[in-house]
Protein backbone atom coordinates (compact mmCIF):
# COMPACT_ATOMS: atom_id res chain seq x y z
CA UNK A 1 0.00 0.00 0.00
CA UNK A 2 1.07 3.43 -0.65
CA UNK A 3 1.78 6.44 1.82
CA UNK A 4 -1.02 7.99 0.70
CA UNK A 5 -3.33 5.02 1.05
CA UNK A 6 -2.17 4.38 4.79
CA UNK A 7 -2.83 7.87 5.70
CA UNK A 8 -5.83 8.13 3.87
CA UNK A 9 -7.06 5.13 6.24
CA UNK A 10 -5.43 6.49 9.36
CA UNK A 11 -7.68 9.65 8.97
CA UNK A 12 -10.70 7.90 8.31
CA UNK A 13 -10.40 5.94 11.40
CA UNK A 14 -9.07 9.17 13.79
CA UNK A 15 -12.46 10.55 12.17
CA UNK A 16 -14.82 7.96 13.06
CA UNK A 17 -13.26 7.27 16.50
CA UNK A 18 -13.92 11.44 17.33
CA UNK A 19 -17.45 11.16 16.10
CA UNK A 20 -17.89 8.09 18.23
CA UNK A 21 -16.66 9.89 21.63
CA UNK A 22 -18.21 13.08 20.40
CA UNK A 23 -21.51 11.32 20.36
CA UNK A 24 -20.97 9.25 22.99
CA UNK A 25 -20.60 12.51 25.22
CA UNK A 26 -23.94 14.06 23.87
CA UNK A 27 -25.63 10.99 24.59
CA UNK A 28 -24.76 11.48 28.46
CA UNK A 29 -25.11 15.00 28.31
CA UNK A 30 -28.94 14.08 27.14
CA UNK A 31 -29.37 11.57 29.53
CA UNK A 32 -27.86 13.17 32.53
CA UNK A 33 -30.45 16.03 31.76
CA UNK A 34 -33.55 13.87 31.31
CA UNK A 35 -32.84 11.87 34.23
CA UNK A 36 -31.75 12.09 37.52
CA UNK A 37 -29.44 9.61 37.55
CA UNK A 38 -28.73 7.38 40.64
CA UNK A 39 -25.28 6.62 41.62
CA UNK A 40 -26.14 2.85 40.76
CA UNK A 41 -28.01 3.94 37.85
CA UNK A 42 -24.42 5.67 36.52
CA UNK A 43 -22.53 1.81 37.18
CA UNK A 44 -25.18 0.01 35.24
CA UNK A 45 -25.48 2.55 32.45
CA UNK A 46 -21.40 3.36 32.43
CA UNK A 47 -21.66 6.33 33.06
CA UNK A 48 -18.61 8.14 35.17
CA UNK A 49 -19.80 10.04 37.78
CA UNK A 50 -17.14 12.56 37.50
CA UNK A 51 -18.18 13.47 34.01
CA UNK A 52 -21.66 14.24 35.27
CA UNK A 53 -20.65 16.34 37.86
CA UNK A 54 -18.36 18.10 36.14
CA UNK A 55 -20.76 18.60 33.41
CA UNK A 56 -23.40 20.11 36.10
CA UNK A 57 -21.08 22.58 37.76
CA UNK A 58 -21.02 26.02 36.64
CA UNK A 59 -17.89 27.63 35.40
CA UNK A 60 -16.42 30.78 36.68
CA UNK A 61 -17.85 33.10 33.91
CA UNK A 62 -21.00 31.86 34.42
CA UNK A 63 -21.00 32.85 38.13
CA UNK A 64 -19.88 36.00 37.50
CA UNK A 65 -22.50 37.05 34.33
CA UNK A 66 -25.30 35.62 37.06
CA UNK A 67 -23.77 38.00 39.55
CA UNK A 68 -23.68 40.50 37.46
CA UNK A 69 -27.28 40.02 35.93
CA UNK A 70 -28.82 39.90 39.39
CA UNK A 71 -27.09 43.28 40.23
CA UNK A 72 -28.66 44.47 37.01
CA UNK A 73 -32.50 42.95 37.94
CA UNK A 74 -32.12 44.73 41.55
CA UNK A 75 -31.74 48.20 40.17
CA UNK A 76 -34.20 47.41 37.48
CA UNK A 77 -37.00 46.03 40.36
CA UNK A 78 -36.05 49.78 41.90
CA UNK A 79 -37.07 51.20 39.10
CA UNK A 80 -40.66 50.11 39.17
CA UNK A 81 -43.41 51.60 40.57
CA UNK A 82 -45.11 50.24 44.41
CA UNK A 83 -47.93 47.83 43.03
CA UNK A 84 -45.52 46.61 39.87
CA UNK A 85 -43.46 45.99 42.50
CA UNK A 86 -45.44 43.86 45.10
CA UNK A 87 -46.93 42.05 42.37
CA UNK A 88 -43.58 40.93 41.33
CA UNK A 89 -42.62 40.30 44.89
CA UNK A 90 -46.30 38.41 45.53
CA UNK A 91 -45.54 36.15 42.45
CA UNK A 92 -41.73 35.50 42.62
CA UNK A 93 -40.08 36.01 45.54
CA UNK A 94 -43.36 34.37 47.67
CA UNK A 95 -44.49 32.06 45.05
CA UNK A 96 -47.83 32.76 45.13
CA UNK A 97 -49.78 31.69 41.74
CA UNK A 98 -51.74 34.30 40.11
CA UNK A 99 -55.19 32.81 40.80
CA UNK A 100 -54.35 32.61 44.72
CA UNK A 101 -53.13 36.29 44.06
CA UNK A 102 -55.86 37.19 42.40
CA UNK A 103 -58.53 35.77 45.23
CA UNK A 104 -56.23 38.06 47.78
CA UNK A 105 -56.39 41.21 46.32
CA UNK A 106 -59.29 40.75 43.95
CA UNK A 107 -58.53 41.74 41.01
CA UNK A 108 -59.43 38.93 38.26
CA UNK A 109 -56.96 36.15 37.39
CA UNK A 110 -56.17 37.61 33.62
CA UNK A 111 -55.62 41.13 34.88
CA UNK A 112 -52.65 40.18 37.24
CA UNK A 113 -51.62 38.02 33.69
CA UNK A 114 -51.55 40.74 32.02
CA UNK A 115 -50.21 43.20 35.03
CA UNK A 116 -47.13 40.37 35.40
CA UNK A 117 -46.16 40.42 31.28
CA UNK A 118 -46.27 43.51 30.93
CA UNK A 119 -43.65 44.37 33.89
CA UNK A 120 -41.90 41.56 32.59
CA UNK A 121 -41.45 43.16 29.54
CA UNK A 122 -41.00 46.61 31.48
CA UNK A 123 -37.74 44.99 33.43
CA UNK A 124 -36.72 43.12 29.81
CA UNK A 125 -36.61 46.47 28.44
CA UNK A 126 -34.56 47.93 31.07
CA UNK A 127 -32.27 45.04 31.49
Amino acid sequence: MSYSVVLTLLYEEVYKAYYRCRDREKYLDKLAEDNNISLEGCYEKGISVEYIISAAEDSMEDTIITGMLLVKLRQCLKMLNEPEKRLIIELYLRGKSERQLSKEIGIPPMTIHDRKRKILNKLKNMM
